[in-house]
């Protein structure tokens, strides 16, 4: 009986450890993230956060990404795939930090759910290569460089859970929605037609959204 009420007494007190939460002695946090892009329905880059925990429900962030993406498409000749093959190449390259706050709720031992905001701003550019098409269809006559430099400024806010599977260390889901301006500025473009080669300045560009737009984090943390 006596090495039974042991062996309870040994669960019950690694039950405690697994479920507890960290304390003002360690308020620092340190995630990765996998954001889904709802708009293009893709995955974006891995991005980093570090969280600290001003009180026990009160924290700061500043998270840390960087967006890569390219896309190649294909032109051909003719309508059966047959002949020439053109080629469009488009890339986007952006670097984002964001800062914000949130504000932590009673949950249980184990789920700590939250709100928060994040304001984020980004620097990059997008550049684009054109070899035997012409914008329209394919042209072996035709091929074209263009880079313009693109910055982005957001206003996030964001609903989440941290659910801790070991002592100081939990998963966690973050959605949201927000606005996001982007701008595109005067880059340069150039063209060789026939094997004359000119050179210009793309006009500068601007656009805006509002929504569900980049947010969708699913989280792995450490909170030391």
């Amino acid at each position: 009986m006596k090495k039974i009420m042991i062996f309870v007494g040994a669960l019950t007190l690694s039950g405690t450890m697994f479920a507890q939460k960290a304390t003002k002695e360690n308020p620092f946090s340190l995630e990765g993230q996998l954001s889904y892009n709802t708009s293009s329905l893709s995955f974006n880059a891995p991005s980093l956060r570090m969280r600290y925990f001003l009180a026990d429900d009160l924290a700061a962030r500043v998270s840390l990404s960087l967006n890569n993406s390219s896309t190649k498409d294909y032109y051909y000749e003719l309508a059966d795939n047959a002949g020439g093959e053109g080629t469009e190449i488009n890339k986007t390259s952006m670097t984002m930090i964001s800062l914000g706050a949130e504000k932590h709720f009673a949950g249980t031992d184990k789920l700590s759910p939250y709100v928060g905001a994040d304001l984020a701003y980004g620097m990059g550019n997008t550049s684009a290569k054109w070899d035997k098409f012409d914008g329209n269809g394919y042209s072996a006559d035709f091929t074209a460089t263009a880079k313009a430099p693109t910055s982005m400024l957001g206003l996030n806010l964001v609903a989440g859970t941290d659910y801790y599977f070991a002592e100081n260390f939990y998963v966690g889901l973050e959605l949201g929605i927000g606005f996001q301006s982007m701008s595109e500025k005067a880059g340069e473009f150039t063209s060789t037609v026939a094997g004359t080669t000119t050179t210009s300045l793309s006009e500068p560009s601007n656009s805006s959204s509002f929504g569900n737009n980049f947010i969708g984090n699913a989280r792995l943390g450490w909170r030391f």
